[in-house]
């Protein structure tokens, strides 16, 4: 398993703030079982319009510049589905032949999700698990990710099984080993596709280098890819408003990134940030896809 350690001594210089690439190996997980039990799963992912909303209202902004306040107005309604594609129809209808085409192709779905929520606890040598239902989803960002968005809870059959039990254990049991006092976590889980086809590229981080509002976070176990070229996860240390590179890698299915994320600078002293690059097909002609397992980890 690579850690903070083992990228100071690459980039030659002291990494404190937790990093962890690993694979479900390191856990105590079989690769292949996991992997065979999980895949199947991603098939049933719901499509995540928030993101293509979020693209149309910055090409329509781009667009139309005058209006950008005007936008701006409808913006976050929009976003959080309370109020349809009706509200745009005053720029839409102002858009060339060229650019209608172009709004069209924004508008393709290039991600899927569902996601789940657990409380992860220690009593004596026993860790429960117990899964929770919030009623929305909204990270502590700066950004369009701060609004609310309600995506399709997990099946049970996805989540609540002893695979997937064991996957939030051996997360407890990682935060364990830096916050050796920890009993009790709350965790968010999301099973996420990427798309891409032809032209179109698949975003996995269209807000840029980013941190996800979380003390830690798995920003990816990697399920499955295919098809695909790109999706390296990258790891940044922010220095004096300047995004260093210190990790790039594009994880193969069963390797994980686990890193701290929102507020370690001030207990480790590192500003960690991430982004994970865009996905583009082998194939052209054929559809590609990456499909992931992702962590937001509260103490």
């Amino acid at each position: 398993m690579i850690t903070e350690k083992d990228i100071s001594k690459r980039i030659n210089r002291t990494i404190k703030s937790p990093i962890r690439i690993g694979s479900l190996e390191d856990l105590d997980l079989d690769k292949e079982i996991f992997l065979s039990a999980f895949k199947p799963f991603f098939n049933e992912l719901e499509d995540d319009a928030y993101l293509t909303r979020e693209n149309q209202v910055k090409f329509l902004k781009k667009r139309f510049t005058e209006d950008q306040n005007a936008i701006e107005e409808v913006h976050k309604l929009y976003f959080e589905k309370k109020v349809g594609i009706e509200v745009l129809r005053p720029w839409l209808e102002k858009l060339n032949t060229t650019e209608k085409e172009q709004f069209k192709t924004i508008s393709v779905i290039t991600r899927q999700r569902n996601i789940s929520s657990f409380t992860i606890k220690k009593e004596g040598k026993d860790i429960h698990v117990e899964r929770t239902y919030p009623a929305v989803f909204n990270q502590e960002v700066s950004d369009f990710r701060s609004w609310e968005r309600v995506f399709k809870q997990a099946e049970k059959r996805m989540v609540e099984n002893e695979q997937f039990y064991s996957l939030l254990k051996a997360v407890f049991n990682l935060i364990k080993t830096i916050h050796p006092e920890v009993s009790k976590l709350k965790v968010t889980s999301h099973f996420m596709r990427t798309i891409t086809q032809g032209e179109i590229k698949g975003e996995n981080s269209p807000e840029g280098v980013h941190e996800d509002g979380a003390p830690y976070i798995v920003s990816a176990l990697v399920v499955n890819r295919e098809n695909i070229v790109g999706g390296e996860t990258q790891i940044f240390e922010k220095i004096d408003h300047r995004n260093d590179l210190i990790f790039n890698e594009a994880l193969t299915p069963g390797k994980f990134a686990f890193q701290a994320d929102t507020g370690e600078e001030k207990t480790f002293g590192n500003d960690l940030w991430h982004y994970v690059t865009p996905i583009n097909p082998k194939n052209s002609t054929e559809k590609g896809i990456r499909d992931i397992i992702g962590f937001d980890i509260e103490i």
